[in-house]
């Protein structure tokens, strides 16, 4: 941290070792190392100081925050659009509900897949290359889209689309992890999480409008030329904490003092994860119970993105236009839910409960409460109580979405394989995504309505809930 010790330096402040954490007043204290076990791992986390205070006019944190904010709306937007165009795709193109679904979830199996390499990647090259490439080509994909005149060619698109947008949140929650100490994890990343609900909010009646004025093949280009002012602020903005030099000491004191002292390799290892390394991830049975909590997490998600357009339409006798303004309120709700989900088990840290523990029973209780609201979805009569109970079941699966993503960075015991943790989980995730489009396609055409398929999507939140709450209970030993 050569920079930092010159910071310091220049401030008149002596800098701290690695075997010297700060305290809550800034200056070094001496604390014995944690204990390793017998393979040479810390066995937890050491706790962090829960009081330390905010510095005053020091944000350039919440900045880096709001940079990968904007380019998750530009990425939602671009997933959530062509839900939005399915009713006149599927009109224009003659095909079925199972094949509209098929195309739904041509983004979906890609992403899932790449969530395995792109994580790894961000170990070993670092957060700004990997981000700055993924936001320039799904820019390139969205324009694309709008050229596209036939099944295959969106199914393609979509597929690249996949591809190129995988690297976003892994890499969102490394920097997440550099950034921030302990206390505002949750709360900074349900910032960007939040930003996924503003994105699929806009993009209904945005999609809708642009439509009615220009097209479809014009909507599709005009959200991919947002991607691209949302990658020139990323390019000016970030930098590592260490390294950025419109970072001040008082910032920089906060983050490295609030952060769990893990365990870190030696220097001349650090960001050079190899592949057997990554590949151990995958005999621990903490890893596969958050592969399948969140397979079943992200199928309710999926389902939403996916077919509400659609369910208003067919289902409740929405008009085009009134089912695009509709399908925000969903997300609106869901975005607040974010943002109330992820302060919520910041309090809980804060008060004493164990970041790891914190997180996993906040998606939980989450996932339960999305559960009841589906089944009573379910067995609602009425467009209007429809809508307010599938807006009440996003504001409950948001509950979670802040932790989901959070719970990878205290899933492990050390910071180098965050990102490679976070993109197995969002591997699992992203099945689970894959899957909704298509089971909820064919049991419509086989079952002649949406009831079993709303009743499947909070089976599904019910397992989530289940693998969080009660089957993961032990950190990765990494």
């Amino acid at each position: 941290m050569k920079s930092y010790q010159s910071t310091l330096a220049h401030h008149g402040r002596k800098p701290p070792t690695a075997s010297t954490p700060l305290a809550a007043n800034g200056q070094p204290q001496h604390a014995a190392a944690p204990p390793l076990t017998a393979n040479g791992q810390a066995p937890a986390a050491v706790s962090a100081p829960l009081d330390l205070p905010r510095p005053k006019g020091r944000n350039l944190r919440w900045v880096i925050i709001g940079i990968i904010a904007l380019l998750t709306i530009t990425n939602y937007l671009d997933r959530g659009n062509l839900s939005v165009a399915a009713p006149q795709i599927m009109q224009d193109l003659h095909i079925s509900n199972a094949m509209m679904g098929v195309v739904l979830s041509a983004f979906v199996w890609p992403y899932a897949i790449m969530n395995l390499p792109t994580g790894w990647a961000v170990d070993r090259f670092g957060v700004k290359l990997l981000l700055a490439l993924a936001a320039g080509l799904w820019s390139v994909v969205a324009i694309l889209t709008g050229f596209a005149r036939s099944v295959g060619a969106f199914i393609g698109l979509r597929i690249a689309l996949g591809v190129s947008e995988a690297p976003l949140f892994p890499a969102a929650l490394k920097a997440t992890d550099k950034w921030f100490p302990e206390r505002e994890k949750a709360a900074a990343t349900s910032a960007y999480i939040a930003a996924t609900q503003v994105g699929l909010a806009l993009a209904p009646p945005v999609s809708t409008l642009l439509m009615e004025y220009f097209g479809w093949p014009a909507m599709f280009i005009i959200m991919g030329i947002f991607g691209f002012v949302a990658l020139l602020g990323w390019l000016v903005v970030y930098r590592e904490p260490e390294q950025h030099p419109r970072l001040h000491s008082d910032e920089l004191r906060y983050i490295t003092a609030g952060q769990q002292h893990r365990q870190e390799a030696p220097a001349t290892q650090q960001g050079m994860v190899s592949l057997n390394e990554w590949s151990r991830l995958f005999r621990y049975a903490s890893t596969w119970y958050m592969v399948i909590g969140g397979f079943c997490l992200q199928y309710v998600f999926w389902f939403y993105i996916s077919w509400l357009p659609t369910y208003l339409q067919q289902a409740q006798g929405f008009t085009l236009n009134r089912a695009g303004l509709l399908s925000a309120l969903p997300y609106i709700a869901g975005g607040v839910a974010v943002l109330i989900g992820g302060r919520f088990s910041d309090r809980l840290v804060v008060r004493g409960v164990d970041p790891f523990k914190a997180r996993r029973y906040t998606i939980a209780g989450a996932a339960v409460m999305n559960a009841l609201a589906m089944f009573v979805t379910a067995a609602s009569t009425g467009p209007a109580l429809a809508v307010a109970l599938l807006t009440l079941g996003m504001f409950t699966y948001s509950l979670s979405s802040g932790n989901y993503w959070t719970l990878a960075a205290e899933a492990v015991t050390s910071k180098r394989l965050v990102a490679s943790v976070s993109s197995i989980q969002n591997f699992g995730g992203f099945l689970g995504g894959a899957c909704a489009p298509i089971v909820t396609g064919i049991v419509i055409d086989r079952f002649g309505g949406f009831v079993l398929a709303i009743v499947v999507a909070g089976a599904m939140a019910m397992i989530s809930a289940m693998m969080y709450g009660i089957a993961l209970r032990r950190r990765l030993p990494v």
